[in-house]
């Protein structure tokens, strides 16, 4: 008889355990959702506003690809999102020159791109983290696409 309780328990616990993964990754997806298919416009990079008349911008799918415009030219690659954590790859951009300040933000934007490991949803922005949690990238939520 104490087989029987103990292989009950050891169900109910499995059965619970799998009610709350289930129940985080719908929060997961809920909080990815809020992410995806939006055209999201950077505000500050490693924490300095971006130049006036430079719009940087940053569009993720639920697909796993990222595009957008990075300060002068476009940049396409892949993009993973779990939980919390956010990782870009496989990152290539046109490859046009402008001035200043263009070019340098564009820099700017796509190292910071390339050190994301997280991310986190402040009010309406989208903030992108480096592997200690600082903040490298924080978007304005632009237009749905």
């Amino acid at each position: 008889m104490g087989r029987t309780i103990g292989k009950s328990f050891a169900v109910v616990t499995v059965v619970a355990g799998l009610g709350a993964c289930s129940l985080t990754m719908e929060e997961r997806d809920e909080m990815a959702e809020q992410v995806y298919d939006r055209n999201w416009v950077v505000s500050q990079i490693e924490g300095v506003p971006v130049a006036p008349g430079v719009t940087s911008t940053l569009t993720i799918a639920g697909d796993g690809k990222v595009s957008g415009n990075a300060g002068c030219n476009g940049y396409f690659g892949s993009v993973i999102v779990d939980d919390s954590a956010m990782s870009f790859g496989n990152l290539g951009s046109t490859r046009r020159a402008c001035p200043e300040p263009a070019m340098g933000q564009e820099d700017r934007m796509l190292r910071a791109l390339d050190s994301t490991r997280g991310y986190r949803l402040e009010q309406r922005d989208l903030v992108l983290l480096d592997g200690a949690g600082n903040m490298v990238l924080r978007f304005i939520p632009g237009e749905a696409v």
